[in-house]
């Protein structure tokens, strides 16, 4: 059989046409899905880099919330001795003893064991009497309260806690000699100490010591005896901190010149190192290149920063304040745009005790570290008091204030 041309060309478009059609199929097509598939991962990954981008950028609620989180745990630990060092405290406590004109014939030392907090539940601290059980049942409340306890307990019974509460903890053992405002004095160093030390167990009794005068006859001293055990406890620090109590240099003088200083805010001193201000609250304003939050407000003499509220803005943060007055009582509570102290701002105050007939608010401001440094506050005092609220603020950039007080209620005098 022969082929005419017409045919021949025929066939040659179909041979093509199938080669065409077989090398889209099982090639082309295949190459096509993996260039699709490569473009998506290379947008997928644009994605992802802008995502980490943002989340490492200073504006991200990572960046602030580590920022936050970071400032609580340097906050929360500051009372608490990064390690227990023996020699340390046998300075410390060599110092306190002298300041105190109290003579410590002997201190002995317990080993260094890692000991679990014990957090009393609720329950266990609300002790109760048959009088009071029965006038709770004739009111109608005992029956609500003991299923409350019975059902919390056993939720806790069957979510036992994991997370243990563990730290280092050492006893210190003095025998003591001396009158009794010299062992007030004591105790009031170690109540006013800058690290917790807790007072364990006291003993205390009359000397059977007796001196003699110039004439001869016995006279009573009117000395006490006796022995107090102090607990310290310490925990690792990620921060860089009590470089003080860190340092050990044998080559000076142990412990510090005055180891009772207040944290710079707390109180203003005068040349004669007397007291004139005490300041009720405090607050720091910070750049946002700064370690810590922009935002930190609290009660003063605070150690363990339970009253703290933290904002990290690299604009102006919101931030009011506010003292309220019920009667003859006094009370406080502030917030950022974030966080409030007391939690439910709206309904809850926190009740304290004035300096006199002013409430003194501390704010230590920042100097400007660039024409990109844009942080601060924007500012409401409201006071509803019968008192002055006084607000003093040092450091203040003077060209580009970071304190702004926006809004003023009541008897405010702000001091710059």
């Amino acid at each position: 059989m022969k082929l005419t041309t017409r045919e021949k060309i025929m066939l040659i478009i179909l041979g093509l046409m199938l080669i065409i059609g077989g090398y889209y199929k099982f090639i082309l097509s295949q190459q096509l899905i993996k260039l699709d598939n490569i473009e998506q991962e290379v947008i997928d990954k644009k994605a992802e880099v802008e995502r980490v981008k943002l989340e490492i950028s200073e504006n991200s609620p990572v960046h602030k919330n580590f920022k936050i989180i970071n400032a609580k745990i340097k906050s929360m630990t500051k009372p608490l001795f990064p390690s227990i060092n023996q020699e340390k405290i046998i300075v410390i406590l060599d110092e306190m003893l002298a300041d105190a004109n109290l003579e410590g014939n002997s201190i002995s030392f317990s080993e260094i064991d890692v000991n679990e907090i014990d957090v009393k539940k609720e329950e266990e601290k609300d002790k109760t009497y048959l009088i009071k059980n029965l006038l709770e049942e004739y009111k109608g409340n005992k029956k609500e309260k003991n299923n409350e306890v019975s059902n919390e307990n056993q939720e806790n019974t069957e979510k036992p806690d994991e997370n243990k509460r563990e730290t280092e903890k050492m006893t210190a053992t003095i025998s003591y000699k001396g009158k009794y405002k010299d062992i007030i004095n004591f105790l009031e160093q170690i109540e006013t100490y800058d690290k917790k030390i807790l007072v364990s167990s006291i003993s205390i009794s009359k000397s059977k010591e007796n001196n003699t005068d110039e004439e001869g006859i016995v006279t009573d001293d009117n000395s006490i005896t006796g022995s107090i055990a102090l607990d310290f406890y310490s925990v690792p620090k990620i921060h860089e901190q009590d470089e003080e109590y860190l340092k050990w240099d044998f080559d000076n003088g142990y412990g510090k010149d005055d180891p009772f200083v207040p944290f710079s805010g707390y109180s203003e001193y005068n040349k004669n190192n007397n007291i004139v201000v005490n300041n009720d609250f405090i607050m720091t304003v910070k750049p946002i290149s700064s370690d810590l939050p922009t935002v930190i407000m609290g009660r003063a003499m605070d150690k363990l920063g339970r009253s703290y509220v933290y904002a990290d803005n690299q604009n102006f943060e919101n931030v009011e304040f506010q003292i309220v007055q019920v009667d003859k009582k006094y009370y406080y509570k502030y917030k950022t745009q974030g966080e409030a102290y007391p939690q439910d701002y709206e309904n809850d105050m926190i009740e304290f005790d004035p300096h006199g007939t002013t409430v003194n608010l501390n704010i230590i401001s920042n100097k400007r570290n660039g024409p990109e440094d844009n942080s601060g506050i924007n500012l409401s005092l409201i006071n509803k008091t019968n008192l002055k609220l006084n607000v003093k603020v040092d450091y203040e950039d003077d060209k580009n204030p970071r304190v702004k007080v926006v809004n003023k209620l009541g008897s405010v005098k702000v001091i710059k």
